[in-house]
């Protein structure tokens, strides 16, 4: 049960020798006591975690450090009552051993001990013959679970603090002025949204009037970086070849040099020492604006709440610089339910489902408000709008919801659209676009050039420009993405009650 819970398989060496050193402390009652509760308290807190997202790995520590109080608590209503229930076993486990452990009485404790130090050691003692002994190589269950929590939380504050260093150091773009003619330029970055449930896409519900209406480019190929916000928007917005990201040349520091008064927007948060990526990407725009201001703020906003900052950011005329607004959305990010207040205008396939497609239709929603706005306004506009990631199905004992994976195409496979308030014709781009050649894409639209940017065919033309399309997944392995499985398909396709 501690090798499961912990997110690994169970592995039969190691279920034995934890067996044999507690059987050979057992006679130190309060030794072998706080053993018991230690594994219990551990494994029975961390078993939901290990069994809908698996193994300490990047993304879980990353998600724990920039997760807020109400986001865990959103984390926490999402747990599969089965999950919870096997925590409680856990945990009704260790009382009843400890309550028992009286009546366990073991002659041969030295051999027992014996069996323990053979099953930790083999694997570092053969390593070690080989040569290539390290951390890793002592895979027994509970230091492997102690070495990747350690492992992958150093990746992480190495990560971030070499952003920081990074993203405080002069950039090297050197950007040709912008052609076009539009003065207000807005880019909204969506969440959790997967293509296959827009009607756009060829979704059964209608829940995109707006983007089913409109004139402009619309990408039907679209694959985001990775499948979880950090990793995805990392390298997004910023230059990226996958594995290495240069974040002193990041998008805000572009648009500055391309001549843009910039904003940004968010309802994503803003967490204090621990910014997460897009937020310290975002701070260094010209004017900031944070729903959320800490790591510890509780309150809950709707998107509909950034409408106030961006029409403030829309009407600001202290400057004559063109605009570049960033909106960086809630969309729908786990709880979906929580995005829509819990209300939903068409039922598919079960509650939590409908609320995912409500806030699809929500999003399409607020992205007509900020065009109108602009169009009211006399703004010579476009907008772009993208999703950071999709999310794949998830069978949950028979209750089908969908999470962040990256075992997916579907995790990818996100909408894209480009339109403007002058645009006469609606076109399709079918070929693959990625997001590691974002930046291309976004000079490309603001009619603009750098030398830093080598690509040189047209993304914003429906022309194969023959890339290996590649994603990065949750253990940071750059793979195909051509490569990767279909999602499994619903057994109710089409809506019911």
């Amino acid at each position: 049960m501690v090798d499961m819970s912990f997110g690994y398989s169970l592995r039969i060496g190691y279920a034995i020798g934890l067996f044999a050193f507690l059987l050979s402390i057992s006679k130190y009652y309060f030794v072998f006591s706080a053993f018991i509760v230690i594994i219990a308290s551990i494994s029975s807190l961390y078993a939901p975690i290990g069994y809908m997202y698996g193994y300490p790995n990047i993304n879980i520590v990353i998600s724990f450090i920039n997760t807020d109080v109400n986001e865990s608590l959103e984390f926490i209503k999402q747990i599969p009552s089965i999950y919870l229930i096997y925590s409680f076993i856990l945990i009704s486990l260790a009382i009843y051993i400890i309550k028992n452990q009286k009546y366990i009485k073991i002659n041969n404790n030295i051999i027992l001990f014996s069996v323990f130090i053979i099953v930790v050691i083999s694997t570092p003692l053969s390593d070690y013959c080989k040569g290539k002994l390290s951390t890793s190589s002592f895979k027994f269950t509970l230091f492997k679970f102690s070495n990747d929590i350690i492992s992958s939380y150093n990746q992480v504050t190495n990560f971030n603090k070499n952003l920081k260093e990074l993203i405080n150091n002069k950039s090297d773009w050197n950007p040709t002025p912008v052609k076009n003619d539009y003065d207000t330029y807005i880019v909204v970055i969506g969440e959790s949204v997967r293509s296959d449930f827009m009607h756009t896409y060829g979704f059964s519900l209608n829940n995109t009037p707006y983007l089913d209406s409109i004139n402009g480019l619309i990408f039907k190929n679209y694959i985001s970086a990775s499948g979880a916000t950090q990793l995805s928007l990392s390298r997004t917005l910023a230059l990226s070849n996958g594995k290495h990201i240069d974040f002193k040349n990041n998008i805000i520091k572009l648009a500055k040099k391309q001549g843009f008064r910039t904003y940004w927007v968010s309802n994503q948060g803003s967490f204090g020492n621990d910014d997460s990526i897009s937020a310290m990407i975002g701070k260094q725009a010209d004017s900031v604006t944070f729903l959320k201001k800490g790591e510890y703020n509780t309150e809950k906003y709707l998107d509909e709440n950034l409408v106030t900052p961006y029409k403030s950011a829309l009407l600001d005329n202290n400057y004559s610089n063109k605009k570049l607004i960033f909106i960086h959305l809630m969309g729908s990010h786990p709880d979906f339910c929580e995005r829509v207040n819990y209300k939903y205008d068409e039922f598919f396939v079960n509650k939590k489902l409908s609320c995912y497609v409500q806030s699809i239709k929500n999003t399409d929603t607020l992205l007509s408000k900020i065009a109108s706005y602009a169009t009211q306004n006399n703004k010579r506009w476009t907008m772009m709008y993208f999703s950071d990631h999709g999310l794949s199905y998830q069978d949950r004992d028979g209750n089908i919801t969908i999470e962040h994976s990256s075992s997916y195409k579907k995790n990818f496979h996100v909408p894209f659209f480009i339109t403007s308030y002058n645009d006469k014709k609606r076109n399709e781009i079918n070929h693959y676009r990625s997001a590691f050649d974002f930046m291309s894409l976004y000079l490309r639209w603001t009619g603009s050039t750098d030398l830093l940017i080598n690509k040189n065919c047209d993304l914003l033309s429906d022309i194969d420009c023959g890339d290996e399309l590649k994603i990065i997944d949750f253990n940071n392995n750059m793979k195909n993405y051509k490569n990767l499985p279909d999602d499994f398909k619903l057994s109710h396709p089409i809506p019911a009650h």
